[in-house]
């Protein structure tokens, strides 16, 4: 009932939270007018777009691509100005792009020169810029709940407990390549149990309460340890022997050992049929079942057991514990007996536990109400009642949970939430419980607030797509502590908000800066790389091991710790974003070392080593990486080169035509000798030809690493070919050249790695509208030596990042 109560007295409707209720916020930020001259520069680019690109496109494009069933379903024939491709930006956002990289046209068509392809390509860049930065959108976040990696870290620094509820939260959707984007992160009515329940598991371990002494301790038969066997009638000794099961006592003091139990007739032994006249049981037999309750090993009291199979009964007695701590306590069977002469049903005695229960004294409760308290317990109760007075209660309640809910709603919290909160603790002074109790329900009132689930940024006019503002303190606060941490804010930055310093750019760097040094970072390289490189799937990939046996779960786990401590240090050591290209450095275990044929070093903890030779360095020679972009029994250049073009390049190809067969496919199967061979047969195939152009040269300069990123020279015993060559003719051989041509491409790499931070940290997919943006934001990151603190400044001083519009939705048709 009171985790019920919790949710309906604290929680807002979701309605009134978007509605912006109970939250001031700070002066709209007007969306500029347009220029006087807006119909002169619109004139200009359409002159512009006339004279630059369109003969091009008629000469080099619209053979191919022509309504209604253009090449690769785009169409450039309908648009004859620039106002008429504003309005159809899908397929000619792509057009400048593939052009400038020498992906279109095709290498059979006719080629455009070196100068036609800049005048094309950097003339639509520079028209759709311009229109784009002309509107002044900073986008808008859909109103997110923490997800299920921000849900436990939230937990952990709120309360200081080393719980992780949310493991048992149904998976999180993914969007845009990220779990954390507020389109996806639905809330089903499974997930809101979920939420009540941890809540109210989570108060329990934060807060200690009298109530929740232990008091009696039962462990019922399925639990029991010995040489028995579970039966109709519980734990079944059918010989001499101990069943015993382990108790963690609290502290020293007297405990009750309760066993309920009985035992099976034997011979002329006929059970309890009743009492005699002096009312002591009438039974007949030589001797009774016998039952040692043993402490430590040791037995501490024997039993003659009259009790039968259907109607056991407790067998007590009490043991001194002199030192806290776990210890075994065993019931023991004594006196097996079995006689084939004898009748059915007499002839075997078998012995029975139903169940142990181990009981505290009065004495025990008492000593451990007095024991020392947990940090979260102190962390949170740093105030209680002085006398029983309801004036009393109230003034410690407050004192207790305005601060705790001010840090766990990440703003300040109003009068009336925190009256309602203390009414929440009144629930349990109304049935006599003690302060403890109330507090917890008060908890996880909190726990289940929309405040703590969601990270509301209301809006004065969330339908009006023309409301611009600026986040608040107390917002920027809550998408710069989840970003870098997947947690919410501390007290330094929590404070900074609530004193109104963090709309100053150079306080709010400072924070980004010490919170990148904090060890919490961590979860950058868990929660961003992890998705950016998709490090997670590394968890889930299984390589045949019957062609790849030394591939094991400590290699797996190496695998990703490597990536992760090398994310980790690039972040905390504020190093080059280059470094993910190429690096003289990694980490590595033992494990990991033999796997790289590295020698020196030695155990199971990682270290930083210095690399010798061209084999490894940076992210692409990691075996994670290369064991998820394989298949299970081989290579696979094609996801490899996929994998450069997506995450490190930002051009990823589209998906492959219909009807295309498998390299392996059975009934499809290309047959050759080699894999490189039976890449050049699939590209023979007009469909498959231009992306494949794009993908094999890279993912086969790649083929010296084996489907789980060990070193080789030779493919089935001879010769690797390791060349490759991209469409814009860069050529080079082996993993070397490759991450030289990627370093010649760095400025694509930062605008495609800044875009990937701007998307995580924001919790939205990148719109046109950002992309003037992301130009300014990855030109900034050149300047300042491409490190990575200057990569997190681009984002957090960035528009899209410290501002909000309202919603696309409310214009009008």
């Amino acid at each position: 009932m009171f985790r019920h109560a919790s949710l309906l007295v604290i929680g807002l409707p979701l309605a009134a939270l978007t509605a912006g209720a109970a939250l001031p916020q700070k002066k709209p930020v007007q969306k500029n007018p347009a220029p006087a001259s807006a119909k002169a520069a619109l004139a200009t680019a359409a002159g512009n777009f006339e004279r630059d690109v369109l003969p091009l496109i008629q000469k080099y494009c619209v053979g191919c691509h022509t309504a209604p069933n253009g090449s690769g379903a785009i169409n450039l024939s309908s648009e004859k100005s620039f106002a008429s491709v504003l309005k159809s930006r899908t397929s000619w956002d792509r057009v400048s792009g593939v052009v400038l990289e020498k992906r279109m046209p095709p290498a059979d068509m006719p080629q455009p020169t070196d100068a036609e392809r800049k005048r094309m390509g950097n003339t639509l860049e520079s028209l759709f810029s311009q229109a784009d930065c002309k509107i002044n959108d900073p986008g808008r976040v859909t109103m997110r709940r923490l997800n299920r990696a921000e849900y436990n870290n939230t937990i952990r620094d709120l309360l200081g407990v080393n719980v992780r509820p949310a493991d048992d939260f149904p998976n999180d959707d993914v969007g845009y390549g990220f779990d954390n984007i507020g389109d996806v992160l639905s809330l089903s009515p499974l997930l809101m149990e979920k939420y009540l329940s941890a809540a109210a598991k989570t108060a329990q371990t934060a807060i200690i309460a009298a109530e929740d002494k232990p008091r009696l301790q039962k462990f019922p038969a399925g639990v029991l340890q010995g040489p028995g066997s579970i039966s109709g009638e519980g734990y079944q000794l059918a010989t001499n022997g101990e069943a015993s099961v382990e108790y963690t006592f609290p502290v020293p003091g007297t405990y009750t050992i309760i066993v309920r139990a009985g035992a099976s007739t034997f011979g002329n032994d006929t059970r309890l049929i009743g009492k005699g006249k002096d009312g002591k049981p009438d039974k007949l037999g030589p001797e009774p079942a016998k039952m040692a309750i043993q402490y430590k090993g040791a037995a501490i009291r024997g039993f003659d057991v009259f009790a039968g199979p259907n109607n056991q009964l407790d067998y007590k007695t009490t043991v001194a514990v002199e030192q806290a701590g776990k210890q075994k306590i065993g019931v023991a069977f004594l006196n097996d007996a079995y006689d084939e002469k004898l009748p059915e049903g007499r002839r075997d005695r078998n012995f029975y536990i139903e169940s142990v229960s181990i009981e505290a004294s009065p004495e025990v409760i008492n000593s451990t109400a007095r024991r020392e308290l947990p940090f979260s317990h102190r962390k949170i109760v740093i105030d209680t009642p002085d006398d029983t007075s309801d004036a009393e209660w109230n003034r410690a309640a407050k004192a207790v949970l305005a601060p705790l809910a001010h840090r766990a709603f990440r703003r300040p919290v109003t009068e009336a939430e925190v009256t309602r909160l203390i009414g929440l603790t009144r629930l349990a002074k109304a049935q006599k419980q003690s302060f403890e109790k109330g507090i917890q329900l008060a908890l996880q009132g909190i726990l289940v607030s929309p405040s703590f689930l969601f990270r509301p940024e209301p809006d004065a006019k969330p339908d009006d797509p023309n409301y611009r503002r600026q986040l608040n303190d107390h917002e920027l606060a809550t998408r710069l502590s989840y970003f870098l941490w997947s947690s919410l804010p501390d007290d330094e930055l929590l404070g900074l908000a609530d004193q109104k310093k963090l709309q100053s750019p150079g306080v709010l760097l400072a924070q980004a800066k010490r919170m990148l040094k904090d060890p919490r970072s961590r979860s950058l390289a868990e929660n961003f790389a992890g998705q950016w490189l998709q490090l997670r799937k590394v968890g889930v990939v299984q390589p045949d091991t019957t062609r790849f046996p030394s591939f094991n779960d400590p290699l797996r786990n190496a695998m990703r710790t490597e990536a992760e401590l090398f994310f980790s240090g690039i972040v905390q050591e504020d190093r080059s974003v280059l470094e993910f290209l190429d690096s003289d450095y990694t980490y590595l275990n033992e494990t990991l070392a033999k796997h790289y044929g590295t020698p020196g070093v030695q155990g199971e903890e990682f270290r930083r080593v210095a690399l010798q030779g061209a084999q490894r360095g940076g992210v692409l020679s990691m075996a994670s990486v290369l064991t998820l972009t394989s298949n299970p029994g081989r290579t696979s250049p094609v996801k490899r080169g996929k994998w450069v073009l997506e995450n490190l390049l930002g051009t990823p190809p589209p998906p492959p035509p219909p009807n295309v067969p498998e390299l392996d496919k059975p009934g499809g199967k290309i047959e050759a000798e080699t894999l490189r061979k039976r890449l050049e047969i699939h590209r023979s195939n007009p469909a498959c030809a231009n992306c494949h152009a794009q993908m094999d040269g890279i993912g086969l300069a790649l083929e010296n690493y084996d489907a789980i990123g060990k070193w080789r020279t030779e493919d089935a015993g001879k010769p690797m070919d390791v060349s490759g060559t991209l469409p814009d003719g860069n050529k080079f051989t082996g993993p070397k050249e490759l991450k030289r041509v990627l370093l010649s491409k760095k400025s694509q790499f930062t605008k495609a790695m800044t875009e990937r931070l701007l998307t995580y940290a924001l919790g939205r997919g990148v719109e046109r509208t950002d992309k003037c943006n992301l130009d300014t934001m990855a030109k900034s990151v050149e300047t300042k030596n491409f490190k990575f603190s200057a990569m997190v400044e681009a984002v957090i001083t960035s528009k899209p990042f410290r501002e909000r519009r309202g919603d696309e939705s409310g214009k009008k048709v």
